[in-house]
């Protein structure tokens, strides 16, 4: 089955996270919803040990909303996924990832005089299937593997 833009299965399922991250960075709600299936699953609680309570976030019109209420709309910010493995086997996908997320407040990260940020390095672990045309994230586990920089940040 042909995917949007000729794209391979394999970058096609790659597509969905990159969706979801440059959505964090435009605020975008739409393209955030494009990279989830309806009943998405979202696990943060890998929070839990950077000292942030996040926990399971069930179905895309939730998560769109979260992701933008604390991300999105409300923070400066970059999201560059790196080190992917992506493993297609017919209609799905596993995809693991390295995300490097920095944070500033809202309209101080284009100006240097703020210096005030906070970055996570941050491990996806994603379950991707395909969705009528696109590829779609299923289920995605965020886990922080270290972070730097001041957590006040997201406290929006």
């Amino acid at each position: 089955m042909p995917n949007a833009g000729g794209l391979t299965d394999r970058e096609a399922a790659i597509d969905a996270v990159i969706r979801f991250v440059c959505a964090l960075d435009e605020g975008d709600a739409d393209l955030s919803a494009s990279s989830l299936t309806e009943d998405a699953v979202m696990d943060l609680t890998p929070f839990q040990k950077v000292g942030m309570d996040r926990g399971l976030a069930e179905g895309r019109s939730n998560i769109v909303k979260i992701l933008m209420d604390a991300v999105g709309k409300p923070l400066d910010t970059t999201h560059c996924a790196t080190n992917i493995r992506c493993t297609v086997q017919g209609e799905s996908a596993e995809l693991k990832s390295c995300i490097l997320a920095q944070h500033f407040r809202r309209g101080e990260g284009p100006d240097p005089k703020f210096q005030d940020h906070y970055l996570f390095g941050n491990q996806y672990a994603a379950q991707i299937v395909r969705d009528g045309e696109l590829w779609k994230i299923k289920r995605l586990t965020i886990t922080p593997a270290w972070v730097a920089g001041n957590p006040e940040i997201m406290n929006v």
